[in-house]
């Protein structure tokens, strides 16, 4: 069993109190938890010692807050064992109960057992546990995630979880023998080539480890923070090839390479050199796997980001220039105005020659524009469906204010 020094610290100590910690119930709790059904007020009223009855009661309340069995001094009990009696026993005093023996105790256990047709967790019950936990750390080798589970499975199996200090000794040689199988098949698969590449990851360059500058994400999407970003993905490429086949083949999940990678995160340099070879490759693996996925989510993130800039920047480009468009348009309609009223103008002699009216009409409208007013009032809706402002921006369309956007 390991030392206290060496156990996985899984649970912050409020977890740790919630599960295993003495119920402290207020009021409203002792009404509820040790409100007796009608097989448990049999058994208390077979009992003929007040304090083993008393203690019964107890041990049934906590059993079914918490599901687990407690050893305590009748001066932690005090304000529960007066609620008992008051609501059981009311002509006793709490000073007539005593600490129970240890015969009497594990024999109220069994009595609880049977009664919520529990078991508690003996060497076979430990054992379908272990199996269960060496399951749990394919999938994820957290753990917290682990101990989660084998709780779980537990209760499901309506087994009284056993200390702890086994849970912690429990997952901690699940995950050290998952992890060697992992290394063992590592060190099978790994060419002298790839085993170069994961060593230079922990190596200095120019001062610098390597770790240290593929751990930086991109602060924007700025070319240059871009450009790096591309950089490792491209030292990432072999060993996220090599790595994705290998962990798949190893039967890794998605959340185990996150977790190994994650510890990559959390050591220092110095801490990855002094490990056990086998085991940092083994992180420094996952880690590369899992960046070159961050990777390539950060480059099409960028990707969107950049396309929809573009978007909002051309947005605002065709806006102008269909304010510009509306305005040469409104132009190109006042003019074309000013050449049909040349037909009525009575200043013009019927006798003038038609080159100098179109000399005239030039003046006015432009000749390039002429073919594009003309085509377009060709085609002007005559059922009312186009209102004055549609004209205008449709005969500015069609000159050659589009002719701009398009070149833009």
């Amino acid at each position: 069993m390991a030392s206290d020094s060496r156990r996985l610290s899984i649970l912050t100590a409020q977890e740790v109190d919630d599960l295993y910690a003495l119920p402290r119930f207020t009021e409203e709790d002792r009404h509820l938890y040790f409100d007796l059904s009608p097989a448990e007020r049999e058994l208390v009223d077979g009992i003929f010692t007040l304090s083993v009855a008393v203690h019964l009661i107890l041990q049934l309340g906590y059993f079914k807050a918490k599901r687990q069995f407690f050893v305590y001094g009748l001066e932690s009990v005090t304000e529960d064992a007066q609620h008992i009696l008051e609501r059981y026993f009311p002509a006793r005093v709490i000073a007539e109960i005593k600490q129970p023996s240890r015969s009497n105790r594990l024999d109220q256990q069994r009595t609880v057992l049977k009664l919520f047709d529990y078991r508690s967790c003996g060497a076979g019950a430990k054992k379908e546990l272990e199996e269960k936990a060496r399951r749990m750390a394919m999938l994820s080798a957290q753990p917290v995630f682990i101990l989660r589970e084998v709780l779980q499975y537990l209760s499901n199996q309506r087994i009284v979880a056993p200390g702890y200090t086994y849970l912690q000794d429990m997952v901690g040689r699940t995950v050290s023998t998952e992890r060697l199988r992992l290394t063992r098949l590592l060190d099978l698969a790994l060419t002298p080539e790839l085993e170069r590449q994961l060593q230079t990851l922990i190596e200095a360059d120019e001062g610098m480890y390597r770790i240290s500058l593929l751990k930086h994400e991109p602060k924007d999407f700025s070319y240059g923070e871009l450009r790096q970003e591309r950089e490792r993905r491209t030292f990432f490429q072999p060993l996220f090839a090599f790595g994705q086949a290998f962990l798949a083949a190893a039967g890794l999940s998605n959340e185990s390479v996150k977790y190994y990678a994650s510890l990559v995160q959390f050591y220092t340099v110095y801490k990855l050199q002094r490990m056990a070879a086998p085991t940092a490759r083994l992180y420094l693996l996952c880690f590369a796997t899992h960046r070159f996925r961050q990777i390539n989510d950060n480059l099409i993130e960028s990707f969107i980001h950049l396309v929809d800039d573009y978007e909002q920047q051309a947005k605002v480009a065709a806006e102008t220039a269909a304010v510009e468009a509306m305005a040469e348009a409104t132009g190109n309609l006042q003019a074309a105005g000013q050449v049909l009223n040349l037909f009525l103008d009575p200043a013009i002699p019927g006798s003038t020659p038609f080159s100098r009216v179109r000399q005239r009409a030039f003046s006015l409208l432009d000749a390039e524009r002429f073919g594009q007013v003309s085509e377009y009032m060709q085609k002007i809706d005559t059922h009312g469906k186009d209102s004055c402002w549609i004209v205008t921006l449709r005969l500015g369309l069609f000159g050659g204010a589009f002719l701009r956007v398009g070149a833009f």
